[in-house]
Protein backbone atom coordinates (compact mmCIF):
# COMPACT_ATOMS: atom_id res chain seq x y z
CA UNK A 1 0.00 0.00 0.00
CA UNK A 2 2.77 2.69 0.98
CA UNK A 3 6.18 2.34 0.73
CA UNK A 4 8.82 0.92 2.60
CA UNK A 5 10.13 4.23 4.23
CA UNK A 6 6.54 5.39 4.97
CA UNK A 7 5.50 1.92 6.40
CA UNK A 8 8.35 2.21 8.59
CA UNK A 9 7.53 5.77 10.01
CA UNK A 10 4.03 4.95 10.47
CA UNK A 11 5.27 2.05 12.56
CA UNK A 12 7.52 4.04 14.41
CA UNK A 13 4.80 6.42 15.17
CA UNK A 14 1.99 4.20 15.71
CA UNK A 15 4.32 2.41 18.66
CA UNK A 16 4.15 5.77 20.14
CA UNK A 17 0.06 5.22 20.65
CA UNK A 18 0.84 1.68 22.31
CA UNK A 19 3.93 2.45 24.52
CA UNK A 20 1.60 3.04 27.87
CA UNK A 21 -1.13 0.54 27.04
CA UNK A 22 -3.96 3.00 26.67
CA UNK A 23 -5.26 3.86 23.98
CA UNK A 24 -6.93 7.17 22.90
CA UNK A 25 -8.91 8.67 20.28
CA UNK A 26 -7.12 12.23 21.15
CA UNK A 27 -4.11 9.89 19.87
CA UNK A 28 -5.45 8.30 17.11
CA UNK A 29 -7.00 11.87 15.86
CA UNK A 30 -3.45 13.05 16.17
CA UNK A 31 -1.72 10.01 14.18
CA UNK A 32 -4.04 10.81 11.32
CA UNK A 33 -3.54 15.02 11.66
CA UNK A 34 -0.05 14.90 12.17
CA UNK A 35 1.38 12.24 9.76
CA UNK A 36 -0.57 13.67 7.11
CA UNK A 37 2.16 16.72 7.11
CA UNK A 38 5.21 14.95 7.19
CA UNK A 39 7.24 15.75 3.78
CA UNK A 40 6.91 11.99 2.64
CA UNK A 41 3.68 12.04 3.09
CA UNK A 42 2.81 15.13 1.06
CA UNK A 43 4.84 13.33 -1.68
CA UNK A 44 2.34 10.50 -2.20
CA UNK A 45 -0.39 10.08 -4.99
CA UNK A 46 -2.93 9.68 -3.76
CA UNK A 47 -2.41 11.29 -1.06
CA UNK A 48 -3.04 10.25 2.64
CA UNK A 49 -6.31 10.43 3.80
CA UNK A 50 -7.97 10.00 7.10
CA UNK A 51 -9.35 6.56 5.50
CA UNK A 52 -6.14 5.59 4.01
CA UNK A 53 -4.56 6.61 7.34
CA UNK A 54 -6.93 4.53 9.43
CA UNK A 55 -7.18 1.53 6.98
CA UNK A 56 -3.34 1.51 7.62
CA UNK A 57 -3.47 2.21 11.22
CA UNK A 58 -6.05 -0.68 11.21
CA UNK A 59 -4.45 -3.48 9.24
CA UNK A 60 -0.88 -3.22 11.43
CA UNK A 61 -1.68 -2.04 15.29
CA UNK A 62 -2.05 -5.46 16.16
CA UNK A 63 1.39 -6.23 14.39
CA UNK A 64 2.93 -3.33 16.17
CA UNK A 65 1.39 -4.07 19.46
CA UNK A 66 2.90 -7.72 19.80
CA UNK A 67 5.99 -6.21 19.00
CA UNK A 68 6.30 -3.99 21.27
CA UNK A 69 4.96 -6.66 24.11
CA UNK A 70 7.77 -9.35 23.33
CA UNK A 71 11.09 -9.19 24.67
CA UNK A 72 12.73 -8.59 21.48
CA UNK A 73 11.27 -5.03 21.41
CA UNK A 74 14.69 -3.34 21.55
CA UNK A 75 15.72 -5.47 18.45
CA UNK A 76 12.99 -4.21 16.24
CA UNK A 77 12.90 -0.72 17.25
CA UNK A 78 16.57 -0.06 16.61
CA UNK A 79 15.83 -2.28 13.50
CA UNK A 80 13.19 0.23 12.45
CA UNK A 81 15.51 3.53 13.43
CA UNK A 82 18.24 1.65 11.24
CA UNK A 83 16.14 1.83 8.34
CA UNK A 84 14.95 5.18 8.63
CA UNK A 85 18.51 6.66 8.95
CA UNK A 86 18.77 7.81 5.85
CA UNK A 87 15.07 9.71 5.92
CA UNK A 88 14.79 13.42 5.43
CA UNK A 89 13.04 14.83 8.21
CA UNK A 90 14.02 12.91 11.30
CA UNK A 91 12.83 15.79 13.52
CA UNK A 92 9.26 16.04 11.90
CA UNK A 93 8.90 12.45 12.83
CA UNK A 94 10.11 12.92 16.50
CA UNK A 95 7.53 15.82 16.82
CA UNK A 96 4.80 13.77 15.61
CA UNK A 97 6.05 10.97 18.19
CA UNK A 98 5.44 13.40 20.93
CA UNK A 99 2.19 15.07 19.48
CA UNK A 100 1.06 11.54 20.44
CA UNK A 101 2.34 11.34 23.48
CA UNK A 102 1.04 14.46 24.92
CA UNK A 103 -2.79 14.07 22.83
CA UNK A 104 -3.61 12.25 26.46
CA UNK A 105 -2.90 14.93 28.11
CA UNK A 106 -0.11 12.93 29.91
CA UNK A 107 2.87 12.47 28.51
CA UNK A 108 3.39 8.65 29.97
CA UNK A 109 7.52 7.54 31.02
CA UNK A 110 7.33 4.46 28.03
CA UNK A 111 5.83 7.43 25.65
CA UNK A 112 9.06 9.82 26.50
CA UNK A 113 11.05 6.28 26.55
CA UNK A 114 10.62 5.70 22.88
CA UNK A 115 11.14 9.34 21.84
CA UNK A 116 14.42 9.52 23.82
CA UNK A 117 15.61 6.29 22.35
CA UNK A 118 14.86 7.21 18.41
CA UNK A 119 16.52 10.71 19.37
CA UNK A 120 20.09 9.20 20.57
CA UNK A 121 20.12 6.31 18.01
CA UNK A 122 19.95 9.18 15.25
CA UNK A 123 22.30 11.41 16.85
CA UNK A 124 19.61 14.32 17.44
CA UNK A 125 19.70 16.43 20.34
CA UNK A 126 17.25 18.87 21.51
Amino acid sequence: MFCNDLNNILSLIVATIFADKRIYDSEIDTFVKSTASLKIAKKLEPKLSRTRLLVWYDANQNNIRKKLETPYFKDWFYDLLDKLSEVQGKRAILKVMDDIARADGEVHVSERALITLAQRHWGITT
